[in-house]
């Protein structure tokens, strides 16, 4: 354990200067805002987030530090302090005035969670979140609802990130299959509309039918005149529910939140089919292949429960980003809800490139031959015409 540089007025660390037997991190950033620390850890493509109370972060950072980083630098209103592991295994630390204190405010009193990083702010005129609790009738965050409304954010930024190559006077389409109450759906449609000023049609598919007409009648309360919901499985869709899609320039979303076990893979299926630009999908229920589990040679991985039960589930949504690959897709699995609040935290977020790569294909069935798999989502592709 090291000596750190550490006070309880730091409101920033970078970790970063990974070592040799680092594969996993390139960079984490540890940020404050007053109540708790948020560690922001960076892969090469990817970023994780953990929160921490703060007399777990000096903690968290020595776990760190000449193991897997060798560089430390931090914040405070006054000074920029900095250490660094040499060959030898020693620490050289240093610090100097910090020049740009206004930086701390960036990260005070709502810190990470400051209304301006947010693509929806508080005080924002969207009666959905009225309903749903997150916000008063003066449209301020109600107190125990800000973890809510971070996760709200989460997701529409997840969505600005690719919606970024999306052109002005764009149509955009969304199909969001299992749409439920339809929370996110509304502003889904507040984004594209009130925050990106672009054409939207979007359409929500459940199978309650007392749910889609609630959706209905929320939708014209709000006056969201292009927003529509019909009832519908998402397993026996044959075409999609919009007349704008695919038509000349429109761009074409697929939406699919905590749709149960191989629901999920219809879903994906239809906007493979269907040719979607972006897919959006937060599994949920991977009871498929656990049941189906029978290694060749990797018994360990079956012999305890929660370890089948958890193995199952990642190998099912793994095996799924890429499939979604092996048919002209970008495909990331990253985590969308914090771990804190809910485990189903994945999501698989797709752009269609048009590039098939059947060698990914491969290698997926090499997978599932190992284990006696057979999932959901490669036998909808096999057996559909002009996929592969």
């Amino acid at each position: 354990m090291f000596p750190l540089p550490f006070n309880n007025n730091i409101y920033k660390i970078v970790l970063s200067s990974p070592s040799k037997t680092n594969d996993i991190y390139i960079r984490i950033e540890i940020l404050s805002n007053s109540e708790k620390f948020q560690a922001s850890m960076f892969t090469e493509s990817q970023v994780f987030h953990k929160n921490l109370q703060p007399y777990e972060v000096e903690a968290f950072v020595q776990e760190q530090l000449g193991i897997n980083f060798m560089q430390y630098t931090a914040w405070d209103s006054k000074k920029e302090y900095s250490a660094k592991i040499t060959k030898k295994g020693k620490m050289l630390t240093s610090s100097k005035t910090n020049r740009n204190p206004s930086t701390m405010m960036e990260f005070s009193g709502t810190g990470f969670n400051k209304q301006k990083n947010h693509l929806i702010q508080e005080g924002d005129d969207i009666p959905a979140l009225v309903d749903m609790g997150i916000f008063t009738k003066e449209y301020k965050v109600i107190a125990d609802k800000q973890d809510k409304f971070r996760q709200i954010n989460r997701f529409i930024e997840l969505i600005a990130d690719e919606a970024k190559m999306i052109k002005e006077d764009t149509t955009v389409n969304v199909i969001d299959f299992g749409c439920g109450k339809s929370y996110l759906t509304f502003l889904t449609y507040h984004y594209f509309t009130n925050i990106r000023k672009l054409p939207v049609n979007i359409c929500g598919l459940d199978l309650k039918k007392s749910v889609i007409e609630s959706c209905i009648a929320a939708a014209q309360k709000y006056g969201y005149d292009s927003l529509t919901f019909k009832p519908g499985d998402i397993g026996e869709q044959t075409a999609p529910p919009l007349k704008s899609w695919n038509t000349p320039g429109a761009f074409n979303i697929v939406i699919s939140l905590h749709a149960c076990d191989t629901a999920t893979d219809y879903a994906l299926f239809n906007a493979v089919r269907w040719k979607a630009n972006l897919i959006f999908a937060a599994p949920c229920c991977q009871h498929e292949l656990n049941k189906q589990i029978k290694p060749q040679t990797l018994d360990l991985l079956s012999e305890y429960g929660l370890i089948k039960e958890r193995f199952a589930a990642l190998a099912t949504d793994a095996i799924r980003a890429k499939l979604l690959e092996s048919v002209g897709y970008k495909a990331q699995i990253i985590e969308f809800i914090d771990t804190e609040h809910t485990p189903k935290n994945i999501m698989i977020r797709a752009k269609r490139i048009k590039k098939a790569n059947l060698q990914v294909l491969e290698s997926v069935k090499t997978f599932i031959d190992e284990f006696s798999f057979n999932p959901t989502l490669l036998q909808l592709l096999q057996d559909a015409e002009n996929i592969f």
